[in-house]
């Protein structure tokens, strides 16, 4: 079945079997240029004749492939290109221009393109991977997140027209950042939200969250804590989906809805999981529940622990520690007892706190 585009392939194959007794051509080919300007005409006059949506999908679609393919014909990945080939090039990109919204996601790039975006998308990405070192994101994750660049550079890799929109997304996020006054805990976890909102699906980001959010939890020692925990972490991750953002990958799962699922996994088995045994985990003090008081309260008020209300701190005193004498610390047993000022009791904290300073005082000037 013949196309608009066969005279155009044609004159496209002549030129490749002259290029090779012909010398380098400065201007391109005068056959080419009309024949382009021709069927960009014919092209757009079928296109608005078409009032059926999936028809004029389809001719689309196919009518762009035929062009990237002629394209292809012309350019020879390693070469310059030519004037032949950007006559080509700026017919697809006045296609393009008629129905933008209507370009097909799975509409190859002709290699001419790539070769032309390769160079200024490698020095972006390696832009933004100095950004990413001077705002100290883990080492890590910056070679994770710099991956789509690469990727786009790379030779014999066939991309797409959603490997190309995704990635100028993608870019417009990274620019975007607010390092100083992002909504994260550290700027590991800023660029960690970027990338899941972006929707990257690379199985390497998989890999790494699931790390992160481990080690993010294994940081409590208590199952209420890391339960709490695991949720936060889902709360963040869902904050962090944006609908209507296409995936990097569109061919794989969701990243999002991949690590939720994973975090459900993970809190089911450890609720299943009888064996965890809360108490292992707390700090056992050989002191009575009256001294632990007093101690923790001379701690906050010179500064060791943060600040917080008493409330909050007789409650996280009693999730991580436990008393030689008490079977189970109250955290309102706790809370009054912070202002006891019986010798009995201060002395049990005074001598060892007093050999503590003892050990230290030897390796200072004081």
């Amino acid at each position: 079945m013949t196309t608009e585009t066969d005279y155009l392939r044609s004159i496209a194959e002549d030129l490749i079997l002259k290029a090779q007794t012909e010398s380098e051509r400065l201007l391109p080919d005068k056959h080419l240029v009309a024949e382009a300007s021709r069927v960009k005409k014919n092209i757009i006059a079928h296109l608005l004749q078409i009032d059926n949506f999936p028809q004029r999908e389809i001719f689309y679609f196919n009518t762009l492939s035929n062009l990237v393919d002629i394209c292809d014909i012309l350019y020879q990945p390693g070469n310059p290109v030519n004037a032949d080939v950007k006559v080509m090039l700026g017919l697809l990109t006045e296609v393009k221009k008629i129905i933008p919204s209507e370009i097909s996601p799975d509409l190859q790039l002709p290699n001419a393109f790539i070769a032309l975006q390769g160079e200024l998308v490698l020095d972006r990405g390696n832009a933004h991977r100095e950004i990413f070192k001077v705002q100290g994101v883990e080492q890590r994750l910056i070679a994770i997140a710099v991956i789509p660049f690469r990727l786009f550079t790379g030779e014999g890799r066939k991309l797409y027209w959603h490997n190309f929109t995704w990635l100028k997304g993608y870019e417009e996020k990274l620019d975007s950042i607010d390092w100083e006054n992002a909504d994260c805990n550290s700027k590991t976890e800023a660029l960690i939200s970027v990338l899941l909102n972006s929707g990257f699906n690379d199985d390497r980001f998989f890999i790494y969250c699931k790390k992160y959010i481990i080690e993010r939890t294994g940081r409590y020692g208590t199952k209420k804590r890391r339960l709490a925990e695991f949720a936060e972490c889902e709360k963040l991750i869902l904050q962090d989906t944006l609908d209507g953002f296409p995936s990097y990958n569109h061919r794989r799962p969701d990243i999002s809805k991949k690590l939720i699922d994973w975090i459900g996994i993970e809190i089911k088995a450890m609720i299943a999981n009888d064996n965890f045994n809360e108490e292992d985990y707390r700090i056992e003090f050989n002191l009575d529940g009256e001294s632990l008081s007093v101690f923790w309260k001379h701690l906050m008020e010179h500064g060791i622990t943060k600040q917080v209300n008493l409330d909050l701190y007789a409650k996280q005193i009693v999730a991580t520690c436990s008393s030689k004498d008490t079977a189970e610390l109250k955290w309102t047993t706790i809370k009054s007892k912070f202002h006891y000022k019986k010798p009995e009791y201060l002395k049990r904290i005074y001598y060892p706190l007093l050999a503590i300073i003892e050990d230290i005082k030897r390796f200072l000037k004081v």
